[in-house]
């Protein structure tokens, strides 16, 4: 394990695959609702601490986790504010890395197509449009939302419709494979840039 105290309110955690085996964790099913992901979080993050000195024991923090072509990950924890008193740290997480759910489009106008529906039934969270150049295909990435989100309660069920005009990516690797290589046409807003 590596870690790079990059400020005050900022740590890099690079994680191998030995390490990520020894913490017991997957990049495919980190859940900090998991009391074992937990318990692994603030293992590594009480190594940082007596390491390098960044102590988040007191603060929220926000946590985003990126799996390597090696097997192993990149962590970036960020402190985002203090705790309420008599919150315990288990509680301290603002949010792990969010579920991306991944589409492939053969047209542009389909792809924008299903950004105009997506922004008609609500949908808030964080989305990003990627280009291949070579094949004219458009990815469309949509981070997943909580139980209570406007799609889950949907008769279609969430993003249940994207897989009927697009194909559905998976696998550990496919979303930093897409950032890393094809031409990002909206990294942030999509679904709201890119609707009519």
């Amino acid at each position: 394990m590596e870690l790079i105290r990059i400020s005050d309110t900022k740590l890099k955690v690079m994680l191998s695959e030995e390490d990520m085996v020894f913490y017991d964790l997957d990049t495919e099913a980190l859940d900090y609702d998991n009391r074992e992901t937990r318990r692994a979080f603030w293992q590594i993050l009480d190594e940082a601490k007596r390491k390098t000195g960044f102590d988040a024991s007191s603060d929220r923090v926000f946590v985003q986790v990126y799996p390597s072509k090696k097997g192993g990950c990149e962590m970036f924890v960020t402190k985002v504010g203090k705790l309420d008193e008599g919150n315990k740290r288990s509680k301290g997480v603002a949010a792990m890395r969010k579920k991306e759910n991944i589409y492939s489009f053969d047209s542009f106008d389909t792809m924008t197509l299903m950004c105009e529906k997506l922004k008609a039934i609500g949908y808030e969270g964080q989305s990003s449009v990627y280009m291949d150049e070579n094949k004219g295909v458009y990815y469309l990435i949509v981070e997943e939302l909580s139980s209570d989100s406007v799609l889950k309660n949907s008769a279609l069920g969430e993003f249940g419709f994207l897989s009927e005009y697009g194909k559905k990516k998976s696998g550990s690797l496919i979303y930093a494979y897409i950032k890393e290589h094809f031409a990002c046409i909206d990294g942030k807003d999509a679904v709201n840039t890119l609707s009519l």
